[in-house]
């Protein structure tokens, strides 16, 4: 899959240009191979659109969003140009990166006919010289006068270090595998990249919504709105995953010893299979206000929405809290679709 780097080159014009549109398109891999190499990423509107790897991406941040592809890039140009303010009267590359504040263009000149490789060749080395100055500049700006941070934080509580599962939960129920966060790695935004899904959701008049979860009768997991994405779980971990959405008001860690009847009932319900005697032995540890174990299954759980969608909307469906406080799910029950009425209610 490509990844989206942090630094791009971005393609403009304030009114169709055939001659560059026709070279990009002639050599469109040849450019953007060019700049990879450089570890810039090359957009272009009508190629990124419906690029395998940019799909990959919205699927993955923006799952809600379906007619992207849809989109007019000359009913999108006028705006990219006004939001880097644009000063050139032709078609143009913009420069921009996470690293560095500055907004730099290019003006792409007309290219002569059969000589267009070469051409662009000069001009694309012309551009990585005109890159690389930049961000030395930059740097030695910053080696001279470094910044000096100072922290300002609001008083916070003081506790004392503690063995009980509530005071790990911070750390242990966000702890993802490795292979997982390289892929979260691979298909995050990077800020010119949200900057400009931002502008095609006003272009298709989009806004974010939160998907309904289905759960069907055999306890399968489903982002109903989001093309059906399943969120796979093992059985402990699905068991409290439901105890938690049968209680929207939230559960005290201290308190997950009151809940171990219904847990069991729960757990016995989704794992017909599972030896019974080991089955009690998991759900008394996942009660256990001291024992790790309702973490580690509250980090699978969360892990397991993190592998179909982004963290900003995964929040809204995985288990939450402060030290000290409820753990809950904050998602709307009203989203919450059970294939049977009685499924889980009243286990």
């Amino acid at each position: 899959m490509y990844q989206y780097k942090s630094e791009a080159l971005i393609y403009v014009e304030p009114s169709y240009d055939n001659k560059a549109n026709k070279a990009i398109a002639d050599n469109y891999q040849f450019i953007r191979d060019s700049f990879k190499q450089k570890r810039i990423s090359f957009i272009y509107l009508p190629k990124l659109l419906s690029n395998d790897s940019f799909n990959k991406v919205m699927d993955y941040n923006r799952p809600y969003f379906k007619n992207y592809n849809q989109a007019d890039p000359a009913k999108l140009y006028p705006q990219l140009i006004k939001h880097f303010n644009i000063r050139s009267n032709g078609p143009a590359l913009v420069y921009v990166s996470d690293e560095v504040d500055e907004i730099h263009e290019f003006e792409f000149f007309p290219l002569t006919s059969g000589i267009a490789k070469e051409q662009l060749t000069v001009y694309i080395r012309e551009i990585l010289h005109e890159i690389n100055r930049i961000k030395t500049e930059i740097q030695l700006k910053e080696d001279k006068y470094p910044h000096i941070w100072f922290k300002i934080s609001e008083p916070s509580v003081q506790y004392e270090n503690g063995n009980d599962a509530d005071s790990h939960f911070d750390r242990v129920a966000f702890e993802i595998p490795e292979e997982l966060r390289k892929k979260i790695n691979e298909l995050k935004e990077a800020g010119y990249l949200s900057k400009l899904i931002e502008f095609l959701e006003e272009l298709q008049k989009t806004t974010r919504q939160l998907s309904r979860l289905h759960i069907t009768k055999d306890f399968k997991i489903y982002l109903m709105d989001y093309e059906m994405k399943e969120v796979q779980m093992s059985p402990l971990p699905k068991a409290l995953y439901f105890l938690f959405l049968n209680h929207p008001e939230g559960i005290l860690f201290k308190e997950l010893t009151d809940y171990r009847t219904e847990l069991m009932t729960i757990y016995k319900n989704i794992s017909l299979r599972e030896n019974p005697d080991e089955a009690r032995e998991s759900i008394k540890k996942m009660t256990d206000p001291f024992d790790n174990s309702v973490n580690e299954k509250c980090s699978r759980i969360r892990a397991a929405f993190l592998r179909v969608i982004a963290e900003d909307i995964a929040e809204n469906y995985y288990i939450t809290g402060n030290r000290g406080e409820a753990k809950k799910i904050v998602l709307n029950r009203e989203l919450v679709i059970y294939e049977k009425e009685q499924i889980l209610q009243g286990l």
